[in-house]
């Protein structure tokens, strides 16, 4: 079908339809549709009766009225979803070509017979009041399951039988108890809010897996993935025995594990952070033949006190072990620096430079190789600072939930505080970024006693000419006058910081490569004491600090171990929780 028949074909259905109670079309000759079909936002619709038609793709969405479907003489559809259809009560499909389903927000809806669905590779439920089992027996080619918000939902059966499973989401489905997914082909498995599950099945049935999230599933406290060398990314909440060890996790936190009293991630060649901030009653810690170079084990009085004995004496300690070399960290004043930014702009290589390392990924691409955020401490003329380089702005839309779940995990990683905010632009700011700040000031200013925009540094990266003080004041009064919004973002913030961190991990195939890297390390160290000398000065010595930041982890730990969807007042009253839930869904970071 060409683009131009589909758009006629769908501007004719909506002037014809979109008013009526009901739909009854059977395809023939002079009728017909083929291609995709959108029915969105029908208000008085109750009905439809689609017969015979060649389409292969339909998607009704919003039609609040709608409560039935009838597809069953529909046979080449192999995309469906159905969105939106809250007094929606039957649904009835028969095409067995059907590869895609999706079905949210359809609260009426009984259960859905799968077994004439054996071609189906993605199936998404959400919302599914009645759903007491899903049987899976007939979906032998499913690819992706994500199941959320199915309250009634005890059983998901015969999934082992779907052999090519790579993905599985269940979330918010509070009467699961039992999950077995035994699939050699998962990559990725979340489970959140699953509040009857008290286990995990054997992970060593996953070998594939590299993405596990394992949050606010109360009854599980004890994970073992110590089979799973290939996994990278791990959330987890609630647990008080994790065993992550020869696994190829980068960054760890734990910090929303508060009771946990044994962790193992030892034989990690790959680990180079792990945050344990709030993790107090921790009494058993391995992390020998890591990449950590730096831990803080400030708030471990167990730790600590075995530390010392075993300095005393000596002697290896039995409960604390870890890579030689380890700057352990005692006693904690740190100046915490929070990086965002757009997606592709530098936050990841400024966040190298100012460590002097290269533990964060750096990349050009406008879509962000930063999943979450990630910490790492250094020193710099005798004083102790934090980076945290954060996700893109603008680089991803989050649920609430997963918003909160950020804030309260950055909240744990930085008690303290906020030292400095810095804001990095690689060019002109972009209108994107001018909104970001337009938020900051309209909604953060007035609220707080001090102003956040005092701790905020814009830092200008990729500025050739940044050693010039002549160049870098002339490019800050092109700023001031540029126009009104932009001026008022620049006299607003604290300073304009100009530095140029050309790339180092280039490939290198001769002699000019490799003076290329020498030369561009050479600029990048230029610009870390300029960055730090900076810092050294700008950093307060008070924090930036919510005034109920010690107070609002509670509700919102409580909210996030809950299935319900709707924020509580408690957190929706209060302005600085609303104010941070804006803020990091426009930055995708935790500040």
């Amino acid at each position: 079908m060409s683009r131009n028949k589909g758009q006629k074909d769908q501007q004719w259905f909506d002037e014809k339809y979109s008013k009526e109670k009901s739909i009854a079309i059977t395809g023939g000759r002079r009728l017909n549709f083929i291609g995709c079909l959108k029915i969105e936002g029908f208000k008085n619709l109750e009905s439809i009766n689609l017969k015979k038609l060649k389409l292969t793709s339909l998607e009704i969405s919003n039609c609040t009225q709608l409560n039935k479907v009838d597809l069953s003489e529909h046979s080449k559809l192999t995309s469906l979803s159905v969105t939106g259809c809250p007094k929606l009560t039957t649904l009835n499909c028969s095409s067995n070509g059907l590869t895609s389903l999706e079905i949210s927000g359809c609260y009426q809806l009984k259960n859905t017979d799968l077994s004439k669905f054996t071609k189906l590779k993605s199936l998404y439920l959400r919302g599914y009041q009645n759903l007491i089992t899903l049987d899976c027996s007939s979906t032998e080619k499913l690819i992706s399951l994500r199941i959320s918000g199915c309250p009634q939902l005890k059983n998901i059966t015969n999934l082992s039988k779907s052999s090519k499973l790579d993905s599985l989401s269940v979330i918010d489905c509070p009467e699961l108890d039992k999950l077995d997914y035994s699939t050699n082909a998962l990559t990725s498995l979340e489970i959140s809010g699953c509040n009857q599950l008290n286990e995990i099945a054997n992970l060593s049935k996953a070998p594939k897996l590299t993405s596990l999230s394992i949050i606010y599933c109360p009854k599980i406290t004890e994970l073992d993935c110590s089979s799973n060398e290939k996994l990278t990314e791990l959330e987890v909440s609630d647990l008080t025995t994790l065993n992550c060890s020869n696994t190829s996790i980068k960054i760890l936190s734990v910090n929303l594990c508060p009771n946990i009293e044994t962790l193992d991630c030892s034989h990690n060649d790959k680990l180079i952070n792990l945050d344990i901030n709030n993790c107090s009653k921790l009494k058993v810690l391995n992390c020998f033949n890591s990449k950590l170079t730096s831990l803080d084990i400030s708030n471990f009085s167990l730790l600590l006190e075995e530390l010392k004995e075993c300095e005393q004496n000596d002697i290896k300690s039995k409960i604390f072990k870890y890579p030689p070399g380890l700057n352990i960290i005692k006693e904690k004043i740190t100046k915490n620096l929070i990086i965002v930014g757009r997606t592709g702009g530098g936050k990841s290589t400024l966040s190298n430079v100012l460590t002097g390392s290269e533990d964060f990924e750096e990349s050009g691409r406008s879509i962000s190789v930063t999943k979450n955020f990630q910490k790492k401490e250094f020193e710099w003329n005798g004083k102790r600072f934090s980076v945290v380089d954060t996700i893109g702005v603008g680089d991803t839309r989050l649920s609430t939930k997963k918003v909160l779940y950020k804030i309260l995990d950055g909240i744990f990683s930085i008690p303290e505080g906020i030292s400095q905010i810095l804001f990095v632009i690689d060019g002109r700011f972009t209108a994107e970024e001018a909104n970001i700040f337009k938020l900051l000031k309209g909604s953060i200013f007035d609220i707080f006693e001090i102003g956040i925009l005092d701790y905020v540094t814009i830092v200008r990266t990729k500025f050739s000419n940044f050693k010039n003080k002549k160049e870098c004041e002339a490019d800050k009064k092109q700023l001031h006058n540029e126009n009104e919004n932009i001026a008022n973002i620049v006299r607003s913030c604290r300073n304009v910081i100009y530095v140029d961190n050309p790339p180092t991990n280039i490939q290198i195939i001769d002699e000019e490569d490799e003076e290329t890297v020498i030369t561009n390390k050479k600029i990048r160290d230029r610009s870390r004491k300029i960055m730090l000398d900076y810092l050294d000065e700008a950093c307060m010595v008070n924090y930036f600090k919510l005034k109920t930041w010690d107070q609002i982890r509670k509700p919102i730990a409580e909210y996030l171990e809950s299935n319900c969807e709707d924020v509580p007042p408690e957190l929706e009253k209060n302005q600085e929780v609303q104010t941070l839930i804006k803020i990091t869904e426009s930055f995708c970071s935790i500040i």
